[in-house]
């Protein structure tokens, strides 16, 4: 999620450059299945972060704040996410469940 407008405009500037990747790829590729192989990631990609920004726009920054302090306080620790999967790396013998 999108936390502070340093991020809205990081966000921003990737938009626009997945963007205009698409661009270059709908004018290179001929065959219209490579072209929905190639342009698909970044379209998907676009498509999560525009989900970001209509979010992170559409909530006031007093109810942003509290958002965020809450997610602070949820542990993590011995867990990586990303946005395609979540892996547990034990930090100690204790099991994870």
């Amino acid at each position: 999620m999108i936390q502070n407008n340093q991020e809205l405009e990081a966000t921003l500037e990737r938009i626009e450059r997945f963007q205009k990747q698409v661009e270059k790829i709908r004018e290179v590729e001929t065959n219209p299945r490579n072209y929905e192989l190639s342009a698909g990631g970044f379209l998907a990609e676009i498509d999560r972060m525009h989900l970001e920004l209509v979010e992170y726009l559409s909530t006031h920054p007093s109810e942003l704040i509290r958002l965020i302090t809450a997610v602070d306080h949820i542990n993590t620790e011995g867990v990586l996410f990303n946005f395609l999967s979540w892996h547990v790396w034990p930090h100690s013998q204790e099991k994870y469940s």
